[in-house]
């Protein structure tokens, strides 16, 4: 029916989760509508951003505190869900951006957490200097990480990082590398993301 609508509830959601809620149910849904319910403006305009980049059709209304955000999936919608190409993601510190460390350690478990929504299959994910405690005993990613690695993405931890912090006897997930095999996959993977 084309008229019939999915409802998302995202209150109370903190980023990225609403974002990761509708794309879930965007391919999970079989009906050509589905209605999304926020109260945050940032998550309000995130999901838009979601929806248009699956070249799908979205308005938003606002009802009181809330959002209600109505999107349309184009008749080929299954085609824009394709399995990504490659992907390399090189995290040479274990906190995401500058300025607050402590912030920074929150993105970077967060970005993991949402990328583990989207399944490992086709990710290479290699872990330089700081970035390799993220791969270790007690890092707040960890369980994203293993997730991630059991979904098909590739995880290498540099042993040269490992050795100077002397953590390697930590390590968790991943394979220990060298900068040699490092610096191959930077130059077959025709996608790299520097975080």
């Amino acid at each position: 029916m084309e008229n019939q609508s999915d409802v998302v509830d995202v209150r109370g959601l903190a980023c990225p989760q609403p974002v990761i809620r509708t794309r879930q149910a965007l391919e999970a849904s079989q009906q050509e509508r589905l209605t999304v319910v926020a109260d945050d403006e940032i998550a309000r305009d995130n999901i838009m951003k979601l929806a248009r980049s699956l070249s799908c059709g979205v308005e938003a209304e606002q009802r009181g505190a809330e959002f209600y955000i109505n999107i349309t999936k184009p008749e080929d919608f299954g085609a824009t869900l394709e399995p990504l190409e490659s992907q390399l993601f090189l995290a040479a510190s274990n906190s995401l951006g500058r300025g607050s460390e402590e912030l920074g350690q929150l993105l970077m478990k967060n970005f993991f957490y949402a990328l583990s929504e989207q399944g490992g299959l086709g990710k290479v994910i290699i872990f330089m200097n700081s970035g390799v405690t993220l791969a270790c005993a007690g890092s707040p990613a960890l369980d994203y990480l293993l997730e991630l690695e059991q979904d098909g993405a590739e995880i290498f931890v540099c042993g040269t990082c490992l050795d100077y912090f002397k953590i390697k006897d930590q390590l968790s997930v991943g394979q220990v590398t060298n900068l040699y095999t490092i610096l191959e996959y930077l130059q077959k993977v025709p996608k790299v993301i520097y975080l």
